[in-house]
């Protein structure tokens, strides 16, 4: 074992330089029982250098792996990890080869309607837009695209005919969800007088990462009568059935918010099918039966997933909430997700366990640590 970790060593310092040269290791440790795979997040600040800096990183084995910078700063790294385990990267300054599969991605689609379509190697999910509202079609909630292949499948079926891509199964993915006047899965909403106050379509949109690890994009709402105007940031990672979801409110002069308003989230549940909700202490998810049970013969599993913020798991108006009570300012943080029983999660038994599974590394995130040497000071056997 000594020999082959000399000989790794040697590995890198002939592939990285023939000079000294600054050189950091990432250690990532898993203290879970679960095996791990997942995009960890390094600040520019942890590791010393400017954003968007070019950056080189290598396994234990010296091959490279693929990275991407987000909007904010941070450098995304894909790793896996057994259970309690722990694995090393290597870093430093350089030119990364050619950035290889992208895992993620998603566009703003004027031609159809002004959708906002992204996905992943597991799932995809829509937005409504502009176009749509300007129709006077209620399409409220974030739509579902399942499907059974991991391509990025979006933009292919976007070039062909909708009434044959989207709604049948041809092989890779389709839209058999229904949003209509609903909140689809996982849209944010207020609260008021004890009602749903139903989200139209957003306004305005910024992409703010576009992969190859992480898609990222930001949308505002029209403010309502009273000057109330909802802000919204979804985030999708290589691998993972769920959404991250960011959502705010602010008012118009004077900036301050109504008293008594309450926010959520929620999933739509069919009025004729509505037995199969579990509800957690912290996420309640659901099998929905597509939007024609008898022909598609399949389930969309949805969920509502919240690590951190407080909330009340309940249902109203034909809909799986998780309701923020009194809300007075700052970010409502959750996840949202679905998985379909053709691909990669066969039953609601086995979404169980994905949740359970997910909420647990939330709760115990990978430890990371960076650690600076210089590879002068390797010493090496004549």
């Amino acid at each position: 074992m000594k020999l082959y970790l000399k000989e790794v060593l040697l590995g890198v310092y002939m592939v990285f330089c023939s000079v000294a040269v600054a050189q950091q290791t990432i250690t990532v440790e898993n203290t879970t029982d679960l095996q791990r795979s997942e995009l960890i997040a390094i600040s520019a600040e942890q590791l010393g250098v400017k954003p968007q800096t070019n950056v080189v990183v290598r396994d234990v084995f010296g091959i490279e792996q693929q990275t991407q910078w987000t909007h904010d700063g941070k450098l995304l790294l894909s790793v896996y990890v057994r259970p309690r385990g722990k694995t090393s990267y290597s870093i430093q300054p350089g030119t990364p080869a050619l950035p290889g599969l992208s895992w993620v991605a998603g566009r703003h689609y004027p031609g159809r309607l002004d959708d906002i379509a992204f996905e992943n190697d597991r799932i995809g999910f829509r937005l409504y837009g502009p176009a749509l509202q300007r129709r006077g079609e209620r399409g409220f909630g974030h739509d579902v695209w399942v499907k059974r292949t991991s391509e990025l499948v979006l933009d292919e079926l976007y070039r062909n005919d909708p009434r044959v891509s989207f709604h049948l199964d041809y092989g890779k993915a389709l839209d058999c969800y229904g949003v209509g006047p609903t909140l689809g899965c996982g849209t944010p909403c207020m609260i008021r007088d004890g009602k749903i106050v139903y989200p139209w379509c957003y306004e305005t949109y910024k992409i703010l990462d576009k992969g190859p690890l992480r898609f990222t994009f930001q949308v505002n709402f029209p403010a309502t009568a009273d000057g109330i105007t909802e802000h919204r940031i979804l985030s999708l990672d290589k691998g993972s059935n769920f959404c991250e979801a960011w959502v705010w409110y602010t008012a118009t002069a004077p900036d301050v918010l109504p008293s008594g308003i309450d926010i959520a989230a929620g999933l739509a549940i069919r009025p004729a099918d509505p037995k199969p909700v579990v509800i957690g202490k912290d996420y309640v998810h659901y099998a929905d039966p597509t939007v024609d049970p008898e022909r598609h013969q399949c389930q969309i599993y949805t969920a509502l997933l919240f690590p951190d913020a407080k909330v009340t798991i309940t249902q109203m108006e034909s809909h799986a909430l998780g309701i923020l009570k009194n809300y007075t300012g700052g970010r409502f943080h959750y996840f949202f997700g679905a998985a379909w029983s053709e691909f990669d999660v066969r039953s609601q038994a086995e979404w169980q366990l994905r949740i359970e599974g997910f909420m647990e590394a939330r709760r115990h995130p990978l430890k990371i640590k960076v650690h600076t040497h210089n590879l002068e000071n390797i010493k090496h056997d004549e």
